[in-house]
């Protein structure tokens, strides 16, 4: 056989052989993906575990969210999975870029491990994300403080504070009661807590005249709210308005008799009407003759006359 041919019939194998390894390749199946770690321990008919497989299911439906991702995460944390309910939420960092709470939550699982340092690193991605969520700032905050770094742990908890003042409340923030610096914290937040209540108190108006002038240090009558159309200010002194009496309280007078009908009074009815004469009390004696009454000088009393 010649050289030629020799080479043509190699040829023609290589390439036998490369079709009959491509379409084994086509033939042989995918290798199955290992089941998760957490699956395995699920037991059927319990709620939390039968929670986990349906949003595992609906992750698997849409994996690119990282919302159900986060949810995902928190359910695996809560069944003591942390290096499943991690991976979660490292996921949904990775798909959303604005996404907070995956990093506030992983913080909470550091905690949970012991790893303070990378708790504090995702506390800090969060504020990193959203500077105005609270919570981060409190955990921060509460962190800095077992560590002795109390400058910023101050810092931490003011900033969490002035977002959201009811943090303060132990019913609403359980941890504020494991602080010793809250009053440091208050103290930093005086002159903005000062501010804002001088500017819902004393803010000054355009249109003066539409708002009621009414004293804000104590309780208030209804006569003291002003109309909002009536003009601000106390009226003039000769323009007040005279006191009206209720209709029950203003009784008319009897009429008087004509003068033509009244009789003129006797001498004896003259001398019964006549005003008693008056009496003038005792003088008060000196400062140093009077009792030690505790209400003032009481004079004695008048003697009364025997009768003759």
């Amino acid at each position: 056989m010649s050289s030629r041919k020799m080479r043509r019939t190699r040829a023609a194998a290589a390439a036998a052989l490369l079709s009959l390894a491509a379409l084994a390749a086509r033939e042989k199946k995918p290798e199955a993906e290992p089941a998760p770690f957490y699956r395995k321990y699920l037991v059927p008919g319990d709620a939390l575990d039968d929670r986990i497989l349906e949003l595992e299911r609906r992750v698997a439906q849409n994996p690119d969210s990282a919302a159900l991702r986060n949810d995902f995460g928190n359910l695996l944390a809560a069944r003591r999975f942390p290096g499943d309910a991690r991976a979660q939420y490292e996921k949904a960092l990775e798909l959303d870029k604005e996404h907070f709470l995956a990093a506030y939550n992983l913080g909470l699982l550091y905690e949970t491990e012991g790893k303070t340092s990378r708790a504090i690193g995702a506390y800090r991605k969060s504020i990193g994300r959203k500077p105005g969520f609270p919570h981060s700032h409190f955990r921060l905050g509460r962190l800095y403080e077992r560590r002795g770094w109390e400058r910023l742990a101050v810092e931490e908890y003011a900033k969490a504070l002035r977002i959201e003042p009811a943090m303060r409340d132990p019913r609403v923030n359980p941890l504020v009661v494991d602080t010793r610096l809250l009053d440091r914290a208050s103290l930093k937040n005086y002159p903005h807590d000062l501010a804002a209540a001088s500017l819902a108190e004393s803010a000054a108006w355009a249109q003066p005249d539409r708002f009621a002038r009414a004293p804000l240090d104590r309780s208030l009558s209804s006569d003291e709210v002003q109309d909002p159309s009536a003009p601000a200010g106390p009226p003039p002194a000769d323009t007040a308005a005279p006191v009206r009496l209720p209709p029950s309280a203003a009784k008319p007078a009897a009429p008087a008799p004509p003068e033509a009908e009244m009789e003129p009074a006797s001498e004896e009815e003259t001398e019964m009407q006549a005003p008693p004469e008056e009496t003038v009390p005792p003088p008060a004696p000196p400062a140093s003759d009077r009792p030690p009454y505790i209400g003032g000088y009481i004079p004695p009393p008048t003697p009364t006359r025997a009768p003759q």
